[in-house]
């Protein structure tokens, strides 16, 4: 029976999802957005914009959208923009945060409690995944508009 119980644990601990980081392949992740469709991340992906908290959430939200209202700049930039809701109540992303998001012209990628491993986390960090090949080729955390605009541009 202990065999049995160790053996399981084993198990789920080298099933559950470990964060990105350089030289990991994207191209198995797949992540829903504000709109429920299924997005799966690949090799024409560049940039990855990971927001952990609300703060780089707005700070991401307030910086593409005067940037997107003529145009998909994440698109033309090769980038996706990934936001952690997976702590949020979930009244509080039902009824006023996706509601929201569907009025943005860009997709946001939601992570919730099956994937939100695949991404570091850090408080008033975005956390910037540069991609080559599929892989990522290097990690940056940036706080600032300032930042963001040597990113996305």
């Amino acid at each position: 029976m202990f065999k049995k119980l160790l053996l399981t644990a084993f198990l789920a601990l080298g099933l559950s999802a470990a964060s990105l980081e350089v030289d990991s392949n994207i191209e198995d992740i797949t992540i829903k957005d504000q709109f429920e469709k299924e997005h799966k991340l690949d090799a024409n992906i560049k940039t990855i914009l990971f927001a952990s908290d609300k703060g780089t959430s707005d700070l991401l939200r307030d910086y593409l959208l005067p940037l997107s209202e003529n145009k998909n700049i994440l698109e033309e930039n090769g980038a996706v923009y990934v936001a952690d809701i997976s702590g949020m109540p979930s009244l509080i992303s039902k009824f006023i945060a996706l509601p929201k998001m569907k009025k943005y012209p860009f997709s946001v990628m939601l992570l919730d409690d099956s994937n939100k491993d695949n991404f570091t986390k850090e408080d008033g960090k975005i956390i910037v995944y540069s991609i080559e090949d599929g892989k990522v080729s290097k990690i940056e955390k940036i706080s600032t508009s300032e930042e963001l605009a040597n990113i996305i541009k």
